[in-house]
């Protein structure tokens, strides 16, 4: 997995729509499957250095 992959909405699990973002939950717009933020693996956060020099 790349990481624009890692960072893209999921998609769901009934139909394979890309889900939108809620602000609880990611719903899928053609079924309304929810998946709650809870239950979605997020990404790591950067800790790299930063593009300003600072």
């Amino acid at each position: 997995m790349d990481d624009l992959a890692a960072a893209a909405n999921p998609h769901c699990p009934e139909c394979g729509i890309v889900m939108r973002e809620t602000s609880h939950a990611f719903e899928c717009p053609h079924c309304g499957h929810l998946q709650l933020l809870d239950e979605v693996e997020m990404p790591a956060e950067f800790d790299g250095p930063s593009i300003h020099g600072g």
